[in-house]
């Protein structure tokens, strides 16, 4: 039968125009199934006068067309009869909208409806996705429903404004497709022969057992069993895969920074030692494949249950040389590139939040990457009462700082806990300065003292005179690292005027401008090596003896917040010895310094104080803060009040009729009637417990150099991340140790 041609104007449809075929490099919306449906009508309709094709035959063809294209962009889809299902839908809703089309063809209303219909049809994808969740980064779906990760982009990509394309094949996805296909053949065919070689070697049992036991028909049920292949090395097949985990072994990789080659090898040859892996049995080598998967779940465990909620936020930052990828062509290959990373601790217990990294230093950029964080990671801030950092002006600007910045994102005010230590360092760094000239360059100084300073331990001990050394607290039961220990060494040598030849061997810490402790070091390990030292050395021992080494001290035993206007006091009481040009300069400093001066973290400080009546004179200043609603009802501007250096106690360290009062954030939970009855009851023991965040950021500090020797290791934020948490884990469950008694496991 010869069949008549189509023209177009049978072919036009009123609502979907002129029918087409599917796009072969995009995902389908409604709008093109439907043109692809109504030419697949067309095209099973032989001739004008014949029977109408029906809705089945149609969407059967369509269908195969539509799943055909989502199986090329390798994404999984739902069943075939829900496919047909979802398709019926479209059709019913564009056969009920065309039904009254002859008659309502010229109404606006109508018209309105069929552009509003087309107008949505066009922008909804025809989702066939098995994963329906609507933040597919966080996808709860089964595994097998699960969208693959290389394809998550593309998938959110058509469904909303549908730029990209599907691209010719990817060799290297294919090859990986490939080969995960041929090793779940191949153990599919070693499960098999598991059977087998069981089978096998129960007969042979059986066999040398007792052969008289068996009958004639049993044996020759056991002799029909086929003997087991061996592989290339002979060791029976199905043995091969090493069963055990090898979770301590991952985590002691990621903290020692051992390839996974290395670690296989050497894992390996232990097991071989220890007789665990025999001439023919190979079933307990460990390849480096099964340390980097060991490697990947540890890190994807640790990262599941990381803290969730913070009530104290400390970071701190440094540019670190980065480990990238670049894709040139097919392949990628390895980079160093300058990025600026900010670590963030969860305080009280200094645990490990995360790092992230910001687009530039500005403190815009630094607080827009730490809210993105906490928003990414689902972590709640509603409690947040405290944030810590050093005292940069990038982080602690009354106006733009991070701090400042954070606290008009939450709407309400928060705790300034501005590192101590560094406070406490910069007296003696400006001092330095003056005395003895400036910095050259990141770790040199310019001057006569601080070029012999470089090689100062190598200098013979001479007779020197002895400067005291007063307000040090105990702290031999105190654990500390290596330049702190040699500090309070080199403190009791030079306060008693004779030091130990062992001391004189050991090695003050390098010189380095960020860390002023080994500075302090190498200042008194040159004047005990001075036989007749000069006058500018004697002025900057003599303030590293009384000042501050003093108040270091003090901050490492007392590292609570309730102390840190207490140790603010110090430094400056401490100081007061000075002549008055040299006092004048650490003045300056202090008072640019003195965020624990601030009224909020004086108050925290009475508040805990043992004296009764200190403590009702906190309860009091907060209920007058209270009162002063004008204040209370906006976030505060943090400034830092004038310091009262004549101060003889730290509640006198700023005259408190000359600032603006307000409550600490940490007491917003007390309420009035509590505060009036702890004023009431006279009680020293009437004392309310406060979250003990530390004065200091050194927890903080080290995290930060976690982060630097993560990004020269591994390549991506997340791979960067959970090699960082096993090495936390690590250090928490194996200590160091030097022999078998010193081995302990948490």
């Amino acid at each position: 039968m010869k069949s008549h041609p189509k023209t177009r104007q049978l072919m036009n449809c009123p609502i979907f125009g002129s029918p087409s075929e599917l796009s072969t490099n995009m995902l389908p919306t409604k709008y093109d199934v439907m043109r692809d449906y109504l030419l697949q009508k067309h095209t099973l309709k032989i001739n004008p006068t014949a029977k109408e094709p029906t809705f089945s035959e149609i969407a059967e063809v369509v269908t195969k067309r539509i799943e055909n294209l989502w199986c090329k962009a390798s994404l999984p889809v739902i069943s075939h009869q829900k496919i047909l299902e979802k398709m019926r839908l479209c059709h019913d809703r564009y056969r009920n909208i065309l039904k009254p089309y002859k008659s309502r063809h010229q109404d606006p209303k109508y018209q309105a409806k069929i552009d509003e219909y087309i107008a949505e049809t066009k922008a909804q994808l025809f989702d066939i996705s098995t994963c329906k969740c609507l933040d597919i980064d966080f996808c709860k779906c089964q595994k097998d429903r699960k969208v693959p990760l290389a394809e998550r982009h593309f998938l959110v990509n058509q469904r909303t404004s549908r730029t990209m394309m599907i691209g010719r094949v990817d060799v290297k996805m294919t090859k990986s497709i490939r080969k995960k296909a041929a090793r779940k053949m191949k153990n599919l065919d070693r499960s098999s022969s598991d059977k087998k070689t069981n089978n096998f070697k129960i007969s042979q049992q059986s066999h040398t057992t007792s052969e008289s036991e068996i009958s004639d028909e049993e044996q020759s049920v056991v002799f029909d069993k086929e003997p087991p292949k061996l592989d290339k090395q002979n060791n029976i097949a199905g043995d091969s895969q090493m069963p055990a985990n090898l979770a301590s072994l991952a985590r002691e990789c990621d903290r020692r920074g051992v390839s996974d080659r290395c670690a296989a090898a050497l894992a390996t040859a232990v097991l071989q030692d220890v007789g665990m892996i025999k001439d023919n049995d190979y079933s307990m080598v460990i390849d480096r494949s099964k340390v980097r998967r060991e490697r990947i779940k540890i890190r994807k465990q640790l990262q599941t249950s990381a803290v969730k909620e913070v009530s104290g936020l400390y970071f701190d930052g440094r540019k670190d040389k980065t480990r990238i990828q670049v894709r040139k062509g097919r392949k990628y290959y390895p980079k160093i590139v300058s990025e600026e990373h900010i670590s963030l601790v969860c305080e009280p217990n200094s645990q490990y939040l995360g790092h992230t990294t910001p687009e530039s230093g500005s403190s815009k950029s630094i607080q827009t990457s730490i809210a993105n964080f906490l928003k990414i990671n689902q972590i709640q801030s509603n409690n947040l009462v405290a944030i810590g950092c050093d005292g940069t002006a990038v982080n602690t600007g009354p106006l733009g700082g991070v701090i400042c910045l954070l606290e008009r994102q939450l709407g309400r005010p928060v705790h300034w806990f501005v590192c101590m230590l560094h406070g406490n360092e910069l007296p003696l760094r400006h001092l330095m300065q003056n005395i003895d000239g400036v910095t050259h360059g990141p770790q040199a100084f310019s001057g006569v003292i601080g070029k012999a300073l470089v090689n100062c331990e190598l200098q013979e001990i001479v007779h020197y005179s002895s400067i005291p050394l007063q307000n040090c607290p105990n702290m031999d039961e105190i654990e500390l690292s290596t330049d702190q220990q040699y500090l309070y060494n080199i403190c009791k040598a030079v306060a008693s005027g004779s030091c130990n030849p062992d001391l004189a061997l050991q090695k003050p810490g390098p010189l380095c401008h960020s860390r002023w402790l080994t500075t302090a070091n190498r200042l008194l390990r040159l004047y005990v090596s001075s036989e007749h030292p000069s006058n500018n050395l004697v002025q900057l021992a003599t303030f590293v003896m009384k000042v501050y080494a003093p108040v270091w001290f003090n901050i490492k035993t007392k590292p609570a917040c309730t102390e840190g206007s207490k140790h603010l006091w110090k430094l400056v009481n401490f100081s007061r010895y000075l002549d008055k040009p040299l006092r004048d300069i650490v003045d300056t400093v202090i008072q640019r310094n003195a965020f624990f001066g601030h009224a909020e973290n004086i108050l925290i400080a009475m508040l805990s104080d043992e004296r009764t009546n200190i403590r009702e004179l906190a309860y009091r200043r907060i209920l007058a803060a209270r009162s002063e609603k004008k204040l209370s009802s906006r976030v505060r501007e943090f400034r830092i009040p004038p310091i009262n250096f004549e101060a003889k106690d730290y509640t006198e360290l700023v005259e408190w009729q000359q600032i603006d009062r307000y409550e600490p954030p940490l007491t917003k939970h007390i309420s009035d009637e509590e505060i009036v009855a702890c004023i009431k009851s006279h009680d020293a023991t009437q004392v309310h417990e406060l979250e003990k965040f530390p004065c200091h950021t050194q927890a903080t500090e080290r995290c930060v150099r976690l982060v630097t020797e993560a990004s020269a290791s591994v390549c991506g934020q997340s791979s960067r991340d959970g090699f960082i948490r096993a090495g936390i884990l690590s250090r928490g469950i194996m200590k160091t140790f030097n022999t078998k008694s010193e081995f302990r496991l948490s």
